[in-house]
């Protein structure tokens, strides 16, 4: 009897160790599937493809460099046309920061920032032709009549044909502006003729054309960036330089200068470019938008250029200038070799530059 009693404890003490194991083992798994029921939950209500949608697309920064001062109309209309545009009607896709005075680099360094693609955008001046000659044709001596024929040539059909060649240097033009027509200033003397250029060492921007043509006119050219100009003037390490009127004025050129000879010997074109395979990431929204307030902005430039240009001669001449009109039948003369050297270089550019005069011929007319 006692052996049967110990047996019987003995099986309910197995049994009760099994079933506590059995229990055990039977919460750890229940509160296992608990925990993974719960992160699927949490997965649900974190990652819907609605939750998804609401995420707003990443950011694409575009620097826009160039060598104008703060206050230059070129400053003015990127701030308040190109990047308020962009901004707004990419719905936060681009932002845009515009860096003037050379703050990303000189000229040639940020054009090189822009093919390489580590300057999203530029300002730039005519300094392609070095590398693209058919761009010099733009800066032909005495190509456009006015600026309203240089506007429709260069952002027109005719303005197409030309940009396409800068797309092998991995850039594409959105749109041109005006720079101005280019005029002349010196500390030296007035220049009412063209007799009046021997003598002065003039700075030049490193062009073909630019140099040709100076030389052409009775200058001595020394090449020089246009950072370093204001400076070299003060110093009289040169007598003068070339800009359009605006370029000038904004850059403080006429506190150094005596004088002033509206030559207009050269359109000035500017550029607004951006590296191309910057672009062609944008959507199709993003690069939509680009194009028209680039169009915008050269749009605003050009009116701005045009007002000022009598208001700048004023200022200037009411604080001593002294400025001059050569008669410039005898300036055109001179250079017209240039532009049937520059024809026999680039045979291709013929029938592009007598698309040029025979529209010019029209804006004469009105």
């Amino acid at each position: 009897m006692f052996k049967l009693r110990k047996l019987v404890s003995l099986i309910c003490v197995v049994t009760l160790i099994f079933s506590l194991f059995v229990g055990c083992t039977g919460t750890k798994k229940d509160s296992q599937n608990s925990g993974e029921t719960k992160k699927e939950q949490k997965t649900d209500q974190t990652e819907t493809p609605e939750k998804q949608e609401d995420k707003p697309a990443n950011t694409v920064t575009l620097k826009i460099a160039h060598y104008y001062a703060p206050e230059h109309p070129v400053n003015q209309a990127l701030l308040n046309n190109f990047k308020n545009k962009v901004e707004k009607e990419t719905n936060g896709e681009v932002k845009v920061e515009v860096y003037p005075n050379n703050q990303l680099g000189n000229e040639q360094e940020y054009i090189e920032g822009i093919q390489l693609g580590t300057v999203e955008m530029g300002a730039t001046g005519n300094m392609w032709e070095n590398t693209i000659p058919q761009f010099r044709l733009m800066q032909m001596p005495y190509m456009f009549v006015n600026y309203d024929h240089a506007d429709a040539v260069l952002n027109g059909p005719i303005g197409e044909k030309i940009f396409n060649y800068l797309e092998k240097l991995n850039v594409k033009v959105l749109a041109s502006f005006p720079n101005g027509f280019r005029v002349v200033s010196n500390n030296k003397k007035p220049i009412n003729s063209i007799e009046d250029t021997k003598g002065i060492k003039l700075r030049v921007f490193e062009g073909k054309t630019i140099i040709a043509e100076m030389k052409a006119l009775g200058f001595d050219t020394v090449v020089m960036p246009l950072s370093e100009v204001f400076t070299a003037l003060q110093q009289k390490v040169v007598d003068g330089q070339d800009n359009p009127l605006s370029t000038s004025y904004y850059a403080g050129m006429y506190e150094v200068q005596k004088y002033v000879a509206i030559t207009n010997h050269m359109y000035s074109p500017g550029y607004i470019v951006i590296n191309n395979d910057i672009y062609n990431k944008l959507s199709d929204n993003a690069q939509k938008v680009l194009t028209e307030a680039a169009h915008e902005t050269t749009t605003a430039i050009l009116n701005a250029v045009k007002k000022q240009q009598d208001d700048i001669i004023k200022d200037i001449t009411g604080k001593g200038v002294e400025v001059t009109y050569p008669d410039l039948k005898p300036f055109i003369e001179k250079v017209e070799p240039i532009v049937a050297e520059y024809v026999k270089e680039q045979p291709e550019m013929k029938d592009i530059v007598d698309e040029i005069n025979k529209l010019g011929q029209e804006y004469l007319k009105k």
